[in-house]
C-alpha cells in the first residue's frame, strides 16, 4: 500500500506566511469580526491560488479566529463577552501552574521582568503595547520545561489578542497592566511564589471584567 505523498516544503512555507497575514489581519482588524471573508478578493490580493489560501483559512477556523458556513463561506468570528469569560480563567489558571512548577528558579526572572515592564510603561501604540505585555507574560513562563503546557498558553495568548488590543488602546489601562506587574515581580524577588501566582489571576481578572464591561455596553 503506498503511503500519503507529503505536502512539499514550499507549499507548507506558503500556507504558514498565508496563516500568520490573515491572523495579523484579523486581530489588527484589516479583517472585520463577522464580515464574510472574500476568498477570491483575498487570492487576488496576495497572489496565491485558492488552494494554499482555503487551508490557511481552516487552519483558522481550529483555532477559533474565522467559521465556516456551506452557503455562505468563511467569515471572521465575532468577538463576544462569553469568550472572555471562558479564556481568561484559563489562561491565569495556567500561568500559575507554569509558575509554581518552576518555583525554585522563578525570582531568577525578576531582572528581565523589571525591564519588559519598564518598556511597556514608555509604549505609546497599541501594537507595541501589546507586543511588550505579551513578551512580559511569555518571560513569565519561560521557565516551564512542560511542552503541552507551553504550546497550549501560546494558543492562548495568540486567541486573546484581538481582546488584549482592545484592553492596550487606553493608555491608563496600559498603566494599571504595569502597575500590576511590578506587584507580581516584588512576590517574585521575595520569593512569594504564592503572592505571585495570585497577583496574575488579579492581573487576568481585572483585564476580563474590564472588557466584559465594556463589550454589555456596546
Amino acid at each position: 500500500m503506498k503511503s500519503a505523498r507529503k505536502a512539499a516544503p514550499g507549499t507548507n512555507r506558503l500556507r504558514q506566511k498565508l496563516h500568520s497575514t490573515l491572523l495579523h489581519w484579523i486581530v489588527s482588524g484589516g479583517l472585520e469580526a463577522g464580515k464574510p471573508v472574500k476568498e477570491s478578493r483575498l487570492a487576488a490580493e496576495l497572489k496565491v491560488s485558492r488552494t494554499p489560501l482555503r487551508e490557511a483559512l481552516l487552519q483558522l477556523e481550529r483555532e477559533g479566529f474565522v467559521r465556516s458556513d456551506e452557503r455562505r463561506g468563511f467569515s471572521v468570528e465575532r468577538m463576544s463577552p462569553r469568550e472572555v469569560g471562558e479564556f481568561y480563567p484559563i489562561i491565569w489558571t495556567l500561568e500559575g501552574l507554569a509558575l509554581r512548577s518552576n518555583a525554585v528558579c522563578a525570582h531568577l526572572l525578576v531582572g528581565d521582568l523589571q525591564w519588559i515592564n519598564f518598556e511597556l510603561a514608555k509604549a505609546r501604540n497599541v501594537l507595541r503595547a501589546l507586543q511588550l505585555d505579551t513578551r512580559w507574560h511569555e518571560q513569565l513562563t519561560c521557565q516551564s520545561r512542560n511542552r503541552r503546557l507551553n504550546e497550549t498558553l501560546a494558543a492562548l495568548r495568540m486567541a486573546l489578542r484581538r481582546y488584549e488590543m482592545v484592553y492596550l488602546s487606553d493608555t491608563r489601562l496600559v498603566l494599571e497592566s504595569v502597575a500590576q506587574h511590578d506587584a507580581i515581580i516584588r512576590a517574585l524577588k521575595e520569593r512569594d511564589i504564592e503572592g505571585a501566582i495570585k497577583g496574575v489571576e488579579e492581573n487576568w481578572r481585572f483585564g476580563m471584567e474590564v472588557l466584559i464591561t465594556k463589550m454589555c455596553k456596546e
